[in-house]
């Protein structure tokens, strides 16, 4: 079976390329249409040889975060040179997380609401990402970002 493999500074991940072909077409619509093409086209090469997805900004992390929520492929920690199942890797928060939503307001009375002066909202931004079982981080996404 080939394999998908994706490099970053500090990880070697490794898909099986039906999952990844899976994930792919499963979430379709979550990811961008122009890059979700590119990489059908390179994965679905007729070759037998392990897949290398390039080193140029690709969307590929996103995708990689996706199939290690699913729990599909292993990593190779740069760091502690130890190989990984995506059941063992830790899930962690970038910023303030993976959902906008998820931030936990203070709550202000009605005459400090009516009489505050308004100020616009710092940018704000959150994420995810997963660090091995020794705490190396491995890969960090932001996912969201206000403006």
């Amino acid at each position: 079976m080939k394999a998908v493999i994706f490099e970053t500074v500090n990880v070697v991940f490794q898909f099986c390329q039906p999952e990844v072909k899976k994930q792919i077409v499963l979430k379709n619509s979550a990811y961008d249409t122009d890059e979700v093409n590119k990489l059908l086209n390179l994965i679905s090469a007729d070759s037998k040889e392990s897949i290398v997805i390039p080193n140029e900004p690709t969307y590929f992390e996103f995708i990689a975060l996706d199939l290690i929520d699913a729990g599909i492929g292993s990593a190779l920690c740069k760091t502690c040179n130890k190989t990984y199942r995506a059941g063992q890797l830790k899930p962690i928060k970038v910023g303030y997380g993976g959902s906008p939503f998820d931030i936990k307001r203070e709550k202000k009375g009605v005459i400090e609401r009516l009489f505050a002066k308004k100020r616009k909202p710092p940018t704000i931004y959150g994420g995810k990402g997963y660090e091995c079982p020794l705490d190396h981080n491995l890969i960090s996404v932001i996912i969201w970002k206000t403006f």
